[in-house]
């Protein structure tokens, strides 16, 4: 989106009209208004008028609550000009005192100042690991108006926002090995910036299913083709956990105090040749631990050791059935 050469943003008129009858008087319900940019780049003008041109009394000018302009004996209009704003989003108001009628009458508007974009927050992929396709999702960052999303140089998708608004840039096929991910972000003024991080792609054979990388003690939880999370690990010592493809058909409740932690899921291993596959029983399984400090290690006699808190999170999440492949 090119929106360089824009106009500084229109004025908006509000009128918020609020009554605060301080002894009891019945006043008129006359309005005070706030005109202020909704969008600026630098300075700012606010301009307060009053309705009719026969109230009158001292206004003071406030930005973000603080005043920052006061003017007595206003009957009309008062023009505070070069007000300077640092980025981001700001709330200028108004208070009118009428001693003659005992009212205060008073009047909001917000404006954004904009600047260099800021980095944007990413929600998916978050980590160092993706799958694909992986679903592409970012909060905008500071002064943000739009953001492309480039992976590997290919140009995904152009979004509009606003400052700090949920994107979604839809899913993208990624390349083997690592992918790098680029969000072009820029300002309502023209202003462009670059955000880059890489992901590791994630390969695997199920839309929903477990991978273990003992290479990288990790367990990745794939669901509908997209990675959920990926958890820290420890397996076998000696290398002495099988690679191979496994069924988790049993999960148990178990000791939060015991060798398995909270919570474990029993990996029956394949056997046979395609199309008369079978799942046989095995002593091996995927559970929390009552030594934590080993996690990111080889140290079970075979079992996949989770932190208690991460067998918690991903037990009730696993149907039974769920396929698991565990490769070096």
């Amino acid at each position: 989106m090119n929106v360089s050469g824009r106009v500084i943003g229109s004025s908006i008129v509000a009128s918020i009209a609020a009554l605060l009858w301080l002894v009891g008087s019945a006043g008129p319900a006359e309005a005070l208004t706030i005109a202020v940019p909704r969008d600026t780049s630098g300075s700012v003008t606010v301009t307060v008028t009053l309705d009719p041109a026969e109230l009158s009394g001292a206004v003071t000018v406030f930005e973000d609550g603080f005043a920052v302009a006061y003017r007595d004996g206003v009957s009309s209009q008062t023009v505070v000009a070069g007000l300077p704003l640092d980025p981001g989003p700001h709330r200028f108001s108004a208070t009118l005192r009428a001693p003659a009628s005992a009212l205060v009458l008073s009047a909001s508007q917000p404006v954004y100042r904009w600047g260099t974009p800021g980095q944007p927050k990413w929600v998916d992929p978050v980590g160092g690991t993706a799958a694909s396709p992986c679903n592409v999702r970012v909060r905008a960052g500071t002064s943000t108006a739009s953001m492309t999303l480039e992976v590997n140089g290919v140009v995904i998708r152009t979004v509009t926002c606003r400052p700090g608004s949920a994107v979604t840039f839809g899913k993208a096929k990624l390349s083997s090995g690592s992918s790098t991910f680029s969000v072009i972000a820029e300002s309502l003024y023209g202003e462009r910036i670059v955000f880059s991080k890489s992901a590791k792609r994630v390969s695997y054979p199920y839309a929903t299913c477990i991978i273990v990388d003992k290479s990288d003690f990790k367990l990745y939880w794939i669901r509908d083709d997209q990675l959920v999370k990926a958890y820290p690990i420890a397996d076998g010592r000696g290398d002495c956990t099988p690679v191979g493809t496994w069924k988790i058909l049993a999960k148990y409740k178990t000791d939060p105090h015991g060798v398995y932690g909270p919570r474990k899921m029993r990996l029956f291993r394949r056997v046979g040749r395609p199309g008369h596959y079978s799942y046989v029983y095995t002593a091996y399984g995927i559970h929390g631990t009552n030594q934590p400090w080993v996690i990111g290690t080889m140290a079970s006699h075979g079992c996949i050791r989770m932190y208690n808190s991460d067998v918690l999170e991903l037990w009730p999440q696993v149907p039974l059935g769920t396929m698991v492949i565990t490769r070096a």
